[in-house]
């Protein structure tokens, strides 16, 4: 069975039916209400900033009055000093409050400035509420907040582990955990996918542009063998638009991580009071590494963050860090990468689970030997 998902429409359907507009509430630097949408509209209600209680309440209607939305999103933008960010409920129209999330931000990790989507789940808001978002002793640091209806589709999905929840135009699709409101416990270690290795080099935020590092963070990968190509993904935040990290393997210089696109009009692109593009949060990015540029043995990957001018010089901060190596039939078969470690401005190298090494043995391997990649022996 097709799981059901919800599905923003793109900007030019939003000028041509208006069904799907947005509803925004900006509250920095200065607080304003955008245009109210015909859905909004036909509740006879508008949204209410409350500073003394340090909460921003947006009524949304009974999705059994509307005859396309299916869902709402909410989107929350915010200075993150990883304190726990901003709560979030939900409250019935008959006063009856259910907590969506207790804090969207980093736990320990000042990111910045961050942007968290949830999807209001339908059962909780079929017969319409109004939801809430609050930031106790905080207010000053909530940016903004935005509404948004969506469609309601079916949607087939490839693999185990991924469930999609939300797609935001043809640029972005979110899954159950990430729009959820809760916590993101990734998942750490090595593992197989077939032909491929996912090797884990940092699952947990770090910062890239630490004082005395050089804005550069190095990780040792060791190899038992060569694969055929690779990728290395991570997520980045508090990367400015105009700014890049570029991406070394062995002393060469491959590129860019280059994060994924985004919406212009997504509620996470946000100006500065100088005029200045900013995008809140976590963004996807990878670069394509070529097979020459790996080496039997310990491999050297450097990350390098290079400021534009422009750039206002917030922390960067780097997570969900790997290195997906592709083999083929003539790897060995008795393991192929071994834990990956990080060493920004000298430090020690360590395993994922902390400890020291220094040439690690073949045992402390985490991911079995991948499945062959057939060679094509066609003339």
């Amino acid at each position: 069975m097709p799981l059901m998902v919800c599905l923003f429409l793109g900007a030019a359907s939003f000028l041509r039916a208006g069904t799907f507009d947005p509803l925004s509430v900006t509250l920095q630097p200065k607080l304003s209400i955008g245009s109210i949408p015909v859905w909004e509209t036909r509740s006879n209600t508008v949204p209410s900033i409350h500073p003394e209680s340090d909460s921003v309440e947006i009524p949304a209607p009974s999705l059994s009055s509307q005859d396309e939305i299916g869902c709402f999103a909410l989107t929350v933008v915010f200075q993150d000093n990883g304190d726990g960010g901003p709560v979030v409920e939900w409250k019935s129209n008959q006063g009856d409050l259910t907590l969506l999330s207790a804090g969207l931000g980093e736990n320990g990790v000042a990111l910045g400035l961050n942007a968290r989507t949830l999807l209001l789940p339908q059962s909780l808001t079929l017969d319409g509420g109004t939801v809430r978002v609050s930031f106790a002793g905080r207010f000053s640091r909530l940016v903004s907040t935005c509404l948004r209806p969506a469609r309601e589709l079916g949607v087939a999905a490839l693999g185990e582990d991924f469930k999609p929840a939300l797609i935001e135009g043809d640029h972005q699709v979110l899954a159950e955990q990430e729009v959820s409101g809760a916590d993101d416990n990734p998942q750490s270690g090595d593992r197989t996918d077939g032909y491929v290795i996912h090797a884990d080099l940092a699952t947990s935020p770090l910062r890239l542009d630490l004082p005395g590092s050089g804005n550069t963070t190095e990780f040792v990968v060791p190899l038992a063998d060569k694969p055929v190509g690779s990728l290395l993904q991570a997520e980045v935040g508090g990367l400015d638009p105009e700014s890049w990290i570029e991406i070394s393997i062995n002393g060469e210089s491959r590129g860019i991580l280059a994060p994924y696109p985004f919406l212009l009009n997504d509620p996470a692109v946000i100006l500065s009071p100088q005029g200045h593009l900013q995008v809140a949060g976590w963004r996807r990015a990878s670069v394509y590494i070529p097979a020459r540029l790996w080496l039997t043995g310990e491999n050297s990957v450097i990350l390098t963050l290079h400021r534009a001018a422009d750039d206002t010089g917030a922390p960067v901060y780097l997570k969900k860090i790997r290195a997906d190596l592709l083999f083929s039939s003539t790897s060995t078969k008795t393991g192929t990468v071994t834990n990956s470690s990080s060493s920004p401005s000298g430090s020690p190298e360590t395993l994922s689970t902390g400890s020291l090494y220094g040439n690690p043995s073949p045992l402390l391997f985490h991911a079995s030997s991948p499945t062959p990649l057939p060679v094509d022996t066609r003339p």
